[in-house]
């Protein structure tokens, strides 16, 4: 079914200002920009299941999306965060799998969701943007190694300030989080509890501080400290 003008006027528009989709061709943008459905995302509502079956590709256009795996406790870890301009669902697309994570709207968000046919279409067509997919793939590879280290190899509270640590690089290093102990335990794989236990600690310690759904950064050094060496995580 066609799109609204304006509508898709709206979603050409965004299209052509992502530099995953640069230099296509405008007949193929036009056909992908006709094949997308616009689709609104309440906080808290899920975009598809692991073991869903793989058939689109995600974009978001507002809000920001986490992509969540279940452990085998049946607890949620957060791997990775999607914002605006970021594409998501691609690899089940490429490799036909189901999908192997799941994904969740941690605000409201609004999601263009490319189908499978139209998508491979235009991969077909245009080749250069198989080697935008793979480089976008390997990136998130190489963040997922890192996390992966992180999880394995560090403690609880290693793997919480490094978590802290990368949370605030991502926004700019402003040493204001906006985040719930909840959702800060599903990023790092711990209870809630284990996390409250260590952030009110580090509040004691004046390294940081709690609030309703936020976290103030104050002392990078010391949490940096943790990350690099073990020896400094023994019990005062």
């Amino acid at each position: 079914m066609q799109q609204p003008l304006e509508l898709m006027t709206a979603i050409l528009r965004f299209l052509k200002n992502l530099p995953l989709f640069e230099g296509i061709d405008q007949g193929e943008l036009v056909m992908l920009a006709d094949a997308v459905r616009l689709r609104k995302f309440p906080e808290g509502t899920s975009l598809f299941l692991q073991s869903d079956p793989s058939d689109s590709v995600y974009l978001v256009r507002r809000g920001a999306i986490a992509i969540q795996l279940l452990s085998t406790d049946g607890r949620e870890l957060v791997i990775n965060e999607m914002n605006q301009g970021d594409c998501f669902g691609e690899l089940g697309i490429l490799t036909g799998e189901l999908r192997s994570a799941s994904a969740e709207a941690i605000v409201d968000s609004e999601v263009l969701i490319i189908p499978r046919t139209a998508f491979l279409k235009v991969l077909e067509q245009e080749p250069f943007l198989s080697r935008r997919l793979l480089e976008i793939t390997a990136s998130r590879l190489q963040d997922s190694t890192r996390r992966e280290e992180a999880l394995a190899f560090h403690d609880a509270q290693q793997r919480l300030a490094y978590q802290l640590l990368q949370l605030d690089q991502s926004t700019g290093e402003k040493g204001y989080l906006t985040m719930s102990q909840e959702d800060l335990a599903q990023r790092v794989g711990l209870a809630r509890q284990t996390v409250a236990t260590i952030l009110g600690r580090w509040r004691r310690r004046g390294w940081l501080l709690t609030g309703r759904g936020h976290i103030v950064l104050l002392n990078r050094r010391e949490l940096n400290l943790l990350v690099e060496n073990t020896g400094t995580f023994q019990e005062k």
